[in-house]
């Protein structure tokens, strides 16, 4: 009798599974006999995840196969999103240049709705994002170049550290809020969110920041939210940016050739005001951190 309740259960939820597919004004809805419908293929991926090798055998179906069928082609970049917020993004040039599969057996076992899984062997699996409950076709400009760029450290420096900051414990650092409040008058909208080792999020900040954390870890800090996955969450933030103005922690650039290596900003002008208390003095972009003004400069304009 068990066993039929649980297949009666199982048979319902998968007629209510659904993922919608945004493109523009339109929304598609695929369902799992929709998905069945398709294709399939066949992956093998070779993992290292901390020491430990994974090897694994996918069965799913190409993205482009879907893409294709309705005629979307209109994007530069496509966002997932699972049913707990997970977000990611993979580029257009990715997508039509790597294996890209929403796999749907792992391992000879199916897996079910909520483990359906995107698997890009040639990208990091941290982009491997399961439960997918929208895919979004996106058309982005250029990042904004900023025209005003304030260094984190004199900010931090000034602003008394905390030892407590709930939900997370034996932990210490700011809120996120409280530093970034001190140079943007408004925390609204989409925030560009940027790591060290070059991990970008555009994050909405209701939604994904307003309650965010500073962690500090050693000499750096790490970008925690209750209201991100973990797998969201930026070790070693680096840079924060709302239209044109941002933040960056000087500490894991050398100088702002390091910084624009990373955002790829479609200017850089070939000097900077540099402005310490009321003084301010040209420099030229491309110097080094260490020397001439940089280490006492509070923020810079173009």
């Amino acid at each position: 009798m068990k066993a039929i309740i649980f297949g009666i259960i199982l048979f319902v939820s998968s007629l209510l599974f659904s993922i919608e597919l945004i493109d523009a004004d339109r929304v598609i809805n695929i369902d799992q006999t929709k998905l069945d419908s398709y294709e399939k293929v066949e992956l093998a991926t070779h993992r290292s995840d901390d020491g430990e090798e994974k090897d694994d055998d996918w069965i799913g179906i190409k993205l482009i196969d879907i893409l294709q069928e309705y005629s979307i082609s209109n994007y530069d970049k496509i966002c997932f999103t699972s049913s707990d917020n997970y977000l990611v993004r993979i580029s257009k040039e990715d997508i039509l240049n790597k294996k890209v599969i929403l796999a749907l057996v792992r391992n000879g076992m199916t897996l079910d709705n909520e483990h359906i899984r995107l698997v890009i062997p040639e990208i990091r699996d941290m982009f491997w994002i399961q439960d997918i409950s929208t895919i979004k076709t996106e058309s982005i400009s250029d990042i904004l170049f900023p025209h005003t760029l304030y260094f984190a450290e004199p900010i931090i420096n000034k602003t008394q550290i905390r030892d407590e900051l709930p939900p997370f414990i034996k932990v210490t650092g700011y809120t996120f809020p409280n530093i970034m409040s001190q140079v943007f008058p408004f925390l609204k909208d989409e925030m560009l969110i940027v790591g060290k080792d070059g991990v970008k999020h555009n994050l909405d900040y209701d939604k994904y920041l307003k309650n965010a954390l500073l962690i500090k870890n050693g000499d750096s800090f790490d970008l925690k939210s209750p209201d991100m996955p973990a797998g969201m969450w930026i070790k070693n933030l680096a840079y924060v940016q709302i239209f044109d103005v941002a933040v960056i922690f000087k500490s894991h650039f050398t100088s702002l050739t390091d910084v624009n290596s990373i955002l790829n900003w479609n200017s850089f002008p070939a000097e900077v005001i540099l402005h310490f208390g009321e003084n301010n003095k040209k420099q030229s972009s491309n110097e080094n951190f260490k020397t001439g003004n940089w280490n006492k400069a509070e923020w810079l304009e173009w």
